[in-house]
């Protein structure tokens, strides 16, 4: 059985089955088109970006360590975006990304250890993949609420990170929700 979340756009239901990404029609579940993913599993679901004036909409992705772009009519790598259609992540998320405006957001699957890598949530642009910000997930000296983690509990910190699936934008205020998991070890309250 498949955990994976099929999104329907523009008259296509687009759905990830682990060994590639589908695009059906609907109404018969007819397979307009199929791209093979290698390098990593694409399970939990994909994300769409309707493009702008001069990129076509896009698919988007994760293998776990990296976003793929495909166009979204044909299915074919859009080697416009990243690196010949592809990012990499410093850190595995195996999630697609939550796509706002020209913003693709996505979070970190971290291991639930004491040390370990960081669970920031990162940002990149949707066009051409450029990384456009980083939010510390555990505020680093000068960050607000850095003081918070006493005897330098901050340094080399894992967990808290957003993992699941989506995040949530307010499109009023501009304004990005991400469900944040606690530091590791888990209910540690130094």
């Amino acid at each position: 059985a498949s955990s994976a979340t099929p999104i329907v756009v523009d008259g296509l239901l687009y759905y990830p089955t682990g060994t590639a990404i589908l695009a059906l029609e609907p109404e018969t579940g007819k397979e307009v088109w199929r791209h093979p993913v290698s390098g990593g599993a694409a399970r939990r679901a994909v994300s769409y970006w309707p493009g702008d004036k001069g990129h076509k909409p896009r698919i988007f992705f994760s293998t776990g360590k990296a976003i793929w772009a495909l166009d979204a009519k044909t299915g074919q790598v859009d080697a416009s975006f990243g690196t010949q259609g592809s990012i990499a992540l410093a850190v595995p998320y195996g999630y697609p990304p939550t796509v706002y405006k020209n913003v693709l957001v996505v979070g970190a699957q971290t291991q639930e250890m004491i040390k370990g890598e960081p669970g920031d949530t990162n940002a990149f642009d949707a066009v051409t993949g450029k990384h456009l910000w980083t939010f510390h997930t555990v505020p680093r000296p000068g960050e607000v609420g850095h003081e918070t983690w006493l005897d330098d509990g901050w340094k080399e910190r894992s967990g808290n990170n957003v993992w699941i699936w989506y995040m949530t934008v307010d499109e009023e205020t501009d304004t990005l929700y991400m469900p944040v998991g606690g530091p590791s070890p888990n209910y540690d309250g130094s």
